[in-house]
C-alpha cells in the first residue's frame, strides 16, 4: 500500500486558475491562504509564499474551490485551464508494465481515460487527453510517472 507522501522532486505545478505567473506575486499579501484550506484533495501547499500543487496520493479534480475563495483574484474561475502546467510521462525503465508485469494501476485511476496500452505491457500517456491531474502518480507502485513542467507566461 502506498502511504501518503510527496514526491522527491519539487516541480512548480500551479493551480489551473491563473492568468499569468506574475499574478502569484500578490499571494505574499494573502494572510488567510484559504485556497490551501479548501483543497478537497489536500494537494495545494504554500512554497515561497505561493500556492503550488504537490502530488502525493491524490490529484487535482479541477473543482474550482481554490479559485472561489481567492481573495486577491490570483485564482479566478474565468482563467480556468483544461490542463495543469505539467506533462506526465511514463518512464519505461521504471514501469512494471513495460517490464512485462501485469499492472494497470495508472489506467484504472485515470478519470480522463488518457493512458493507452499498446499491447498488454506498453502504457503511454495520451497527451491530447491528459489534463495532468496527477492521480496516476500516487498509485504507481514503481514511481514510473514523471512530471515535466511546461513554461507559463
Amino acid at each position: 500500500m502506498i502511504t501518503s507522501r510527496f514526491r522527491r522532486f519539487s516541480p512548480k505545478i500551479l493551480p489551473p486558475y491563473f492568468e499569468t505567473k506574475k499574478d502569484f506575486d500578490k499571494c505574499i499579501k494573502c494572510e488567510e491562504k484559504s485556497c490551501i484550506e479548501v483543497c478537497e484533495e489536500g494537494i495545494l501547499v504554500i512554497e515561497d509564499e505561493k500556492p503550488i500543487i504537490k502530488f502525493g496520493n491524490r490529484g487535482c479534480t479541477f473543482c474550482d474551490e481554490c479559485a472561489n475563495v481567492c481573495e486577491l483574484d490570483v485564482l479566478k474561475i474565468e482563467n480556468k485551464k483544461e490542463k495543469l502546467n505539467a506533462e506526465l510521462i511514463i518512464n519505461p525503465q521504471k514501469c512494471m508494465a513495460w517490464s512485462n508485469t501485469v499492472c494497470f494501476s495508472c489506467q484504472d485511476v485515470c478519470i480522463d481515460r488518457a493512458i493507452d496500452f499498446y499491447g498488454m505491457f506498453n502504457p503511454i500517456i495520451n497527451e491530447e487527453k491528459c489534463t495532468s491531474c496527477g492521480f496516476c502518480i500516487g498509485v504507481c507502485p514503481s514511481d514510473a510517472i514523471e512530471v515535466k513542467i511546461k513554461g507559463v507566461k
